[in-house]
């Protein structure tokens, strides 16, 4: 590995964990994915660090898998801590699932944020019709989902900061 080659693929990995992190202001983006892919990346290029010796390989190794399993289970606290939330507020199983659709659809097709509006606005009106037109509780429920999605996106992105820590550690000191 020659010194250019180094600096351009951390470079490049860098990027990636950059566009992970600022991708988490996205509803849906995948941004710890992002980050891990640009994690991934390095280690493949290091070789997971074979080359300088038994605990700096081990080591790396173990900072990979646990952003692994940080990355796995900050992508699944979303639709958690959103459905949990939703559901404290008697919000049947069958609205949470329209309303995760309208979020992909509304994303695809109206950018991100138009997903979260286009969400939000769907489980507002399954919620008002379902309750006999009962504005406070469909509003109460609405709210609920986007606590829920408001405080997942906090901690996905506290997790992916931890993340790219991690990295960062195993690139400058091992």
């Amino acid at each position: 590995m020659n010194a250019v080659s180094h600096y351009l693929v951390f470079i490049i990995c860098m990027i990636v964990n950059l566009i992970g992190l600022l991708g988490l202001v996205l509803v849906f983006f995948p941004g710890l994915t992002v980050s891990w892919v640009g994690q991934l990346i390095w280690v493949l290029y290091v070789g997971f660090n074979k080359a300088h010796g038994g605990w700096e390989f081990g080591l790396t190794i173990a900072i990979f898998v646990v952003n692994t399993l940080l990355m796995i289970g900050g992508s699944l606290i979303d639709n958690i801590l959103g459905a949990k939330n939703t559901r404290d507020k008697g919000v049947p199983w069958w609205e949470i699932l329209v309303t995760f659709l309208a979020m992909i659809l509304g994303g695809i097709f109206l950018t991100p944020i138009g997903g979260l509006a286009l969400a939000l606005a769907t489980l507002f009106l399954l919620e008002y019709y379902r309750l006999d037109k009962d504005k406070e509780k469909a509003w109460e429920a609405t709210k609920a989902l986007a606590f829920g999605y408001g405080t997942a996106a906090i901690i996905r992105f506290v997790i992916c900061l931890l993340m790219i820590a991690l990295w960062l550690l195993m690139v400058f000191f091992l």
